[in-house]
């Protein structure tokens, strides 16, 4: 399995504008790949460059048991350019058992488009295989669309129902929480995405977290989260009850 996304951020301006550089911005599932722009070595996803030259570029990205990925990125003045991967592993990975896989069952698929790291599912009959670990869902039902992160385990089949939740049009994955955009209760100058770390002041909260962490502080308060936050492409995901609280303000 091999996905790419290569997006350029037209409304994001950078002081870069002025010297004819713009930015390139680096996620890959999974994160940790190492990052060779134009055979140069920058560092290992998620990763921000900044003061990139305009015009386009070879990325390289690579991690050892995985696939690697080549692909190309047009850089604009002031602008950023987004690159997402996700990793494919090479044909034979598993013959020696070096990395464990589960599998994905879904159920209530009934009028639902789906993702999974980002890839669609093309048909439900079937287990889909995985390998263990954190991956993303993504659904769409209509003009609803949600997202969750889940957690496969070796040799063990995880089960999702898709059926709509009574008065609630969100995927739910094992609790009664799920994730959704923080771009769509939060105003993108409110908070800043940094690597994995996550800050947001709005309404009069402060809130720290991270991607892939349950422990979270808001206004200064230690606290765990009922599913940890994610990243789909370049956007952050949070938790519903996180983010609703947020919306809604003190009082």
């Amino acid at each position: 399995m091999l996905w790419v996304v290569v997006l350029g951020l037209l409304t994001a301006t950078r002081s870069g504008a002025a010297s004819g550089h713009g930015s390139v911005y680096v996620t890959t599932l999974p994160p940790g790949a190492t990052v060779w722009m134009d055979g140069k070595y920058f560092g290992e996803t998620p990763l921000f460059v900044d003061d990139v030259s305009a015009g386009r570029h070879t990325v390289l990205l690579t991690r050892s048991g995985w696939q690697p990925v080549s692909t190309a990125t047009d850089v604009s003045l002031g602008n950023v350019a987004y690159v997402t991967a996700v990793l494919g592993q090479p044909a034979g990975a598993h013959a020696g058992g070096t990395v464990a896989k589960g599998s994905l069952q879904l159920r209530d698929t009934a009028g639902c488009k789906v993702w999974v790291d980002g890839a669609a599912v093309s048909s439900f009959d079937q287990q889909q295989p995985l390998a263990a670990g954190d991956h993303i869902l993504a659904v769409a039902r209509g003009s609803q669309r949600s997202a969750t992160s889940f957690h496969v385990y070796p040799q063990t089949v995880t089960t999702i129902s898709l059926a709509p939740q009574i008065g609630s049009p969100a995927v739910t994955a094992g609790n009664d929480d799920e994730l959704g955009a923080l771009q769509d209760f939060v105003p993108p100058a409110d908070f800043v995405v940094n690597g994995d770390d996550i800050t947001i002041h709005f309404h009069g909260y402060e809130v720290e977290c991270a991607v892939g962490s349950l422990s979270y502080t808001l206004n200064g308060k230690s606290g765990t989260l009922s599913v940890a936050p994610a990243m789909v492409g370049d956007k952050p995901y949070l938790p519903m009850s996180l983010l609703q609280r947020l919306a809604k303000g003190p009082g």
